[in-house]
């Protein structure tokens, strides 16, 4: 079935995809109470692979869930992968201790209390989740189904491009007034580099242990920060 899908049909189903966590995290804020469960609902929409298979590709639950999972290449892959995680932990933690002091962190920190109920008493038990599972989640929409699927009916550069650009839209849309438009700019850069790397290793290794990785390292920093951030307040 999926194989008779013209590419304008395989376009729109793409791109509806594409912009409906915004909408739904932007109507979470306005009609949902503020904690992290109800502004993380949106994230449902991150299954869309997984019934993607089911249903147009007649695959069974099993193999739609678990294909692009390989322990066996992860390991073969596990060098670069780590390395590549170090470099973006690193470049992460080095730009927050170069602009911290740019930065109203109190304001930030109030924001974030008040959309999705984060303080220092959570932080620990939300950044659990956050390394563990919604980084693997997040690889396994943004990359092996968003990018890949672009790949195969639009341009490659231009598949890098808009998964690239909508990952970040996805991220900025939480804290597009938390910072000045400097910063906000520089953030919204940071993303897509971000975003074409982690690309650029999905379609290099097809495995998403080798996605999860970098991405997780990453997330370490970022609930380190947080931490750090929570405490000194």
């Amino acid at each position: 079935m999926v194989n008779n899908m013209t590419k304008n049909k395989k376009l729109t189903l793409l791109v509806s995809l594409i912009i409906l966590p915004p909408i739904l995290i932007v109507l979470s804020h306005q009609f949902f109470p503020n904690n992290y469960f109800f502004s993380s609902l949106y994230k449902i929409i991150f299954l869309a692979p997984l019934f993607y298979g089911l249903i147009l590709r007649k695959e069974s639950f099993k193999k739609s869930l678990i294909k692009n999972f390989s322990l066996e290449k992860f390991k073969k892959n596990f060098a670069v992968t780590f390395f590549t995680g170090l470099s973006l932990s690193t470049i992460y933690l080095s730009s927050f201790f170069i602009f911290k002091d740019f930065i109203d962190i109190k304001s930030i920190t109030d924001e974030i209390n008040k959309v999705a109920s984060i303080n220092l008493s959570n932080i620990i038990f939300i950044g659990a989740y956050i390394i563990i599972f919604n980084s693997i989640l997040e690889e396994y929409f943004w990359r092996s189904f968003i990018f890949e699927e672009l790949q195969k009916t639009i341009k490659p550069y231009l598949a890098y491009l808009i998964s690239a650009l909508a990952f970040s839209f996805h991220h900025v849309v939480f804290f597009y007034n938390w910072f000045t438009p400097t910063f906000f700019i520089l953030i919204t850069i940071g993303l897509v580099g971000y975003a074409l790397i982690m690309n650029f290793i999905w379609k290099r290794y097809r495995e998403l242990f080798s996605c999860w990785l970098p991405h997780a390292m990453v997330d370490v920093v970022q609930i380190f920060i947080a931490y750090q951030v929570f405490n000194s307040i």
